[in-house]
């Protein structure tokens, strides 16, 4: 059943978001520190315009001016009053009547970032007009100061428009951003992409049609590769598959002769069963070769049609005792041993482990018959704990080693067998078996002292 996915949000669709959110983002760490600048420039500018009102009143005769150009003066420096501050010297140059009560004292010549910020947003939040009593050095002469008072929401207003101003170019040049970010990105990076991703769906519905198969639109940036790589991977699929296929019919047919082979065999194993008793000394000599020949002829059957049916065995897990599989194993490889050959069991009699008897059974003794068919004459069996809390068997002989063939296909099926006539299934399956339980097999060391396997169990 095809899988429907829901439809969400557009890779192209995300850009062009994101774009606008993380110029917004630009846009209002610029706006932080400008807002407060422009703040302490107007009140910069209204104290410039307060001294020059006052050096205006100085240059009048005997430094009098009438009522109305007093007046004048105050409403051009938009203020209620100017004061000047030479040294100890005060001096209130402008004022009216009854100047307003202040509300708050802003002193230019101590303000840093900090406050020039938390000042501007106290203004830009305010919803009433409060009287600023503002001090600091002039603009036209640092060594006089000037003191003003002016009404706050003339400030505020003009504060709020230029964050308008702000506001609309930031729109506009996130907008016009992403735009082109979305037509960019979209003609680079979401059609290829979608490209890729449409005919990966078309290839997943019918994988064996070669008409399917990307064709590289021949970049030769990231995307270029990934088509090649695509392009090359389907190509290996399709190869598998129809390898797959090939060996599904074989596997058919294996499974058909090695029913037939399996009867013959029988028949052959009956037959060396008589030889054995026959009174032809050369014949009695020659059964035990043919019952070996036969039993490893029914063993590769065996062993081939497990691993061509590729299923996995279904485990029953038990608590068992380590050193009581041991000695099972044992039992079994007796018909392999000799008076020369000698089976040590280490394993602690209390040692225990959770696994299926059968398939473990079965992984001991062929690692067991291994090593005994290489022609090693003592066999080892111990048991721990690992760091990681894996159970551990290992199986030690004192054989001949490896060879480096097998030791360099030891898990490759047909290519890892150790002795002449094998298949090198035994270890696989081996292996998928321990690692069905959720451990593995592996190889610990081999050489001239003998050879060591370790079986890995979970341990709960």
């Amino acid at each position: 059943m095809e899988n429907k996915h829901p439809i969400g949000v557009s890779l192209s669709a995300r850009l062009l978001i994101l774009t606008a959110i993380f110029i917004l983002l630009a846009e209002a760490f610029i706006y932080v520190p400008s807002i407060a600048r422009y703040r302490k420039v107007y009140l910069k500018e209204h104290m410039e315009t307060a001294h020059l009102a006052a050096l205006a009143l100085e240059a009048a005769p005997d430094q009098m001016v009438d009522e109305e150009l007093e007046n004048r003066l105050l409403k051009h420096a938009e203020a209620y009053g100017v004061v000047l501050i030479e040294g100890e010297k005060r001096m209130l140059v402008l004022s009216k009547d009854m100047p307003p009560q202040t509300n708050l004292s802003i002193d230019l010549s101590y303000e840093d970032w900090v406050p020039m910020i938390t000042g501007a947003f106290d203004t830009l939040f305010q919803k009433e007009n409060r009287v600023l009593r503002v001090i600091g050095p002039s603009p036209r002469d640092e060594t006089v100061r000037i003191e003003v008072i002016i009404d706050e929401a003339p400030m505020r207003m003009e504060m709020a428009d230029y964050s308008r101003r702000i506001l609309n170019l930031s729109l506009m040049i996130s907008l016009m951003t992403g735009v082109l970010v979305y037509v960019s990105l979209h003609r680079l990076l979401v059609r290829p992409v979608r490209r890729l991703a449409r005919n990966m769906a078309e290839f997943r519905k019918n994988p064996e049609e070669e008409a399917l198969s990307i064709i590289p639109s021949g970049r030769r940036d990231e995307l270029g590769r990934a088509e090649q790589e695509l392009q090359s991977l389907q190509g290996e699929l399709r190869k598998l598959l129809k390898q797959k296929d090939r060996l599904a019919s074989i596997g058919t047919a294996a499974a058909k002769i090695n029913h037939d082979l399996r009867n013959s065999l029988s028949k052959a194993m009956l037959m060396s069963d008589q030889l054995a008793s026959s009174s032809d000394a050369k014949v009695v000599k020659m059964a035990p070769q043919l019952s070996q020949t036969v039993d490893q002829a029914i063993d590769l059957c065996s062993q081939t049609m497990d691993y061509v049916s590729n299923s996995s065995p279904r485990l029953e897990m038990e608590l068992f005792y380590v050193s009581d599989l041991i000695e099972e194993v044992t039992s079994h490889i007796q018909d392999l041993c000799d008076e020369n050959s000698e089976i040590v069991n280490h394993v602690g009699a209390m040692a225990e482990a959770e696994g299926d008897l059968t398939q473990l059974r079965r992984v001991l003794v062929n690692l067991s018959r291994n090593a005994l068919q290489m022609g090693a004459s003592r066999l080892e069996y111990t048991s721990g704990q690992d760091a990681d809390g894996f159970c551990c068997i290992d199986v030690s002989d004192n054989g001949p080693g490896l060879p480096d063939k097998a030791r360099d296909n030891l898990f490759k099926p047909f290519d890892g067998s150790a002795r002449r006539g094998g298949t090198g299934l035994g270890l696989v399956i081996a292996r998928d078996i321990m690692r069905i339980h959720g451990g593995d097999l592996m190889l610990v060391q081999t050489g001239e002292s003998g050879t060591c396997f370790r079986l890995m169990l979970p341990s709960d």
